[in-house]
């Protein structure tokens, strides 16, 4: 055979080689996802998923953006199998600790999830249409389980009950009816709490609550807290749980929440302001698991940047400067410190598509991620999602690699230290808003 000749076989042969290995490199390192549409139950293709959680009790699920709609989609059908399939129970939104509260004890009372989220859920949660497949589905738990006279749902397992770790209290409930539910409270157990005092308490918090260019004067802020180191003291001591309003452990949480808020908004914090926030944040989901819900297993859902184990390893491409005094300690980090390997966290990211920005609704899109991201490798698979478990993925996952936490913006880091798992959709779209 002609020198050229073979020269050309050899040309032609080298990129279905460099295919073939590193499509089996990824079988090794990944498991590959089927399908992210809820609607399918056949959840053979989500085992690697099963495998990497085991016997995890939180697995947090993150996000690019909150605007993406193929994410919203990805993580119902994770949800639904986690529920379904493992056992998992409770689902915590990042989104008000008050509000969410109010939500599900008012979907248990007959509300519809569906009308009872909007203005309380966080916004795009709340109004995008590829998260209707997850209300009806927790809707649906909780009308067969009231059918049936029982706390049972779907195919008998307990209704997937609906919870929120936020530490800002922004949504209408929390603006409108959190200080009538607390001041019931208050009446039943601490009665002379209700003073002067109290009344300043209350109207200051909700101005903070309405507008975060709010501020009391000197004096009033000397009241607000004194009146709120009061309230920590007596709500601090054990009681039951027989709701979460029902709850000295609730309220103490909601105090503090109201703290951290208002020595952000005050610019009273040292440090990161959003790191006051996270561990608020962290604080809140904690008491959830141990508290309100010991024993049960949960699901977060947050953004990529709350639900990060360690944000120290990443940087811009090339490079080398560390992490600076005042970094962002993300409530990922409080989790993971605190749980361990029991807390399992998912990053979530994509190849390439469009996402809209939920500041301004505008649609931006992302180019395709190159072969030397980790999220170009999922290019040549021609799968839709693939999920790789860091915890047990090559050494070569352990030096610094390209990849996007947010925004699908580049970065370079360690990821095995940033996130448990990582969840790589490979054509993203934008979330579709009903109002």
């Amino acid at each position: 055979m002609p020198l050229l000749q073979r020269i050309g076989w050899k040309i032609f042969l080298l990129p279905c080689f460099l295919f073939f290995q590193w499509t089996s490199l990824l079988a090794q390192e990944g498991a590959a996802v089927r399908s992210i549409d809820p609607a399918d139950t056949d959840y053979a293709d989500l085992g690697g998923l099963k495998k990497a959680i085991g016997d995890a009790r939180i697995v947090l699920l993150g996000e690019q953006t909150h605007g993406e709609g193929s994410t919203f989609l990805a993580k119902t059908r994770i949800i639904k199998f986690l529920h379904e399939k493992m056992g998992f129970e409770v689902l915590a939104f990042e989104s008000g600790l008050y509000d969410c509260a109010r939500i599900w004890e008012n979907v248990r009372n007959g509300g519809r999830l569906s009308d009872e989220v909007v203005g309380s859920l966080f916004y795009m949660y709340a109004t995008s249409r590829q998260m209707q497949p997850l209300f009806d589905y927790i809707q649906a738990g909780v009308a067969q389980g009231n059918t049936r006279g029982s706390a049972q749902g779907i195919g008998g397992r307990h209704p997937l009950i609906v919870a929120g770790f936020e530490s800002q209290h922004s949504g209408v409930k929390a603006k409108t009816e959190l200080f009538a539910d607390f001041e019931r409270f208050l009446q039943e157990r601490e009665p002379g709490m209700l003073d002067s005092a109290w009344r300043v308490f209350r109207r200051i918090s909700v101005a903070t609550f309405a507008s975060r260019a709010y501020r009391p004067e000197e004096g009033e802020r000397k009241v607000f807290f004194g009146e709120l180191r009061m309230l920590k003291s007596i709500l601090s001591e054990p009681s039951p749980i027989d709701s979460l309003t029902g709850s000295a452990g609730f309220w103490y949480e909601v105090v503090c929440s109201i703290e951290s808020q208002t020595l952000r908004y005050w610019q009273l914090t040292k440090g990161n302001e959003v790191s006051v926030r996270d561990l608020q944040m962290a604080n809140n989901l904690i008491w959830l698991a141990e508290k309100a819900y010991p024993g049960k297993k949960i699901i977060v859902w947050a953004h990529n940047g709350h639900i990060a184990k360690n944000l120290t390893s990443l940087g811009p491409a090339g490079s080398t400067a560390g992490a600076a005094a005042d970094a962002f300690v993300p409530m990922g980090s409080t989790i993971h410190a605190h749980f361990g390997d029991k807390a399992y966290h998912i990053g979530f990211s994509g190849v390439e598509g469009s996402y809209m920005d939920y500041e301004d609704s505008h649609i931006i899109t992302v180019a395709p991620k190159p072969a030397t991201h980790i999220e170009g490798r999922l290019a040549a698979t021609g799968t839709p999602a693939i999920f790789i478990d860091y915890r047990h993925a090559p050494a070569s996952y352990r030096q610094k690699q390209a990849a996007s936490l947010s925004d699908y913006g580049d970065l370079e880091g360690i990821w095995p230290d940033v996130f448990d798992g990582l969840f790589v959709i490979k054509k993203i779209f934008p979330v579709e808003r009903t109002n």
